[in-house]
């Protein structure tokens, strides 16, 4: 008769406690590593469509001075026929300052909502955009009422137009259209 003698008399039926928080070590590195970097990515994205709305703003911007010039106009124009729908007001040189400016001085619009009216004016299907929070952008008319800037707070900001992260930038002063704000990778307003 032979005997056989059983070596391993404990089988192994699940992890020890020590490998599972190994894993879990792991698992929790991976996951800053990936955040950081989808925040790095979304932060990227916001800053490309804010690129790509600030270059449709300023070929809509250039488009209406064409307009303006084309039709041979050399003072400022209510409702100016040819563009859009044809509601933009425009100043003396051609570059908008709103859809509901009324006869007076060269000024964008009405208020922060004179700058909501060139946005929408001249933007097709453009992101969201008011004088309060609430919508993708808000607007800040300033700088001898000759400016307007947009605010991104689509993505939480709640900085003003000199504080703000990202903000797109008009001048009707000489049509300019630029990307500014308190990041990193952009000039600061």
């Amino acid at each position: 008769m032979i005997l056989h003698r059983n070596t391993n008399t404990r089988l192994s039926t699940g992890f020890t406690l020590i490998e599972l928080v190994v894993v879990i070590a792991i698992l929790s590195i991976l996951s800053m590593f990936a955040l950081s970097r989808y925040s790095d990515l979304r932060a990227e994205a916001e800053l490309g469509n804010a690129n790509y709305i600030a270059g449709s703003l300023k070929v809509g911007v250039d488009t209406v001075r064409l307009v303006f010039r084309a039709a041979g106009h050399s003072t400022r124009v209510q409702n100016l026929a040819g563009y859009g729908d044809g509601t933009v007001d425009t100043n003396n040189i051609g570059y908008p300052i709103g859809t509901t400016k009324g006869n007076g001085n060269e000024n964008i619009g009405i208020g922060n909502a004179g700058c909501v009216g060139v946005w929408q004016g001249i933007l097709d299907a453009p992101p969201s955009v008011s004088t309060t929070n609430g919508a993708d952008y808000r607007s800040y008319r300033h700088t001898g009422n000759k400016v307007c800037s947009y605010v991104y707070r689509a993505g939480g900001d709640t900085g003003n137009r000199n504080s703000a992260q990202l903000v797109i930038r008009y001048d009707s002063r000489d049509g300019t259209v630029d990307v500014c704000g308190r990041r990193a990778d952009i000039a600061n307003c």
